[in-house]
């Protein structure tokens, strides 16, 4: 199958990052909802409750909670456990902070929805200087 790229607004140039994609239809939440010591997702009743987010590209809809997540993502980072790149469909206020404090690529306002067209597995080009997120099918 041939590459498919999608075009996303970049938060801050911050090179080429290339990894494994994860995938979660609901918001994410780095504060309580986030266990920052394995970067498993451990919210109750969450979709992708169970998927580790450490080493990957987290795929979302936007982030979610109060000021206290940008707090979470800081300490997710410093355990060694973030996401290499957020892609999302909205960047949320303190999501964005947390990616910007912890120089982690984020890209937003994509014109598809990212959940239709990545799926966990999938392994992504994510080149945050130009926003452009190319995905090889698993």
């Amino acid at each position: 199958m041939k590459n498919r790229q999608i075009q996303g607004r970049t938060i801050k140039k911050l090179g080429i990052i290339e990894g494994e994609a994860v995938v979660s239809r609901d918001l994410i939440a780095f504060w309580g909802g986030t266990d920052w010591e394995t970067g498993e997702i451990v919210e109750i009743d969450h979709q992708a409750r169970g998927k580790n987010v450490s080493g990957k590209i987290l795929v979302c809809p936007a982030g979610k909670g109060g000021a206290g997540d940008t707090f979470g993502y800081f300490y997710l980072y410093k355990s060694g456990k973030s996401p290499k790149a957020i892609i999302c469909n909205k960047a949320q206020g303190t999501t964005l902070a947390g990616a910007l404090l912890t120089n982690t690529p984020m890209l937003c306002d994509f014109e598809e929805n990212v959940i239709d067209v990545i799926k966990d597995g999938d392994q992504l080009t994510v080149d945050s200087d130009k926003g452009i997120v190319t995905i090889k099918k698993k």
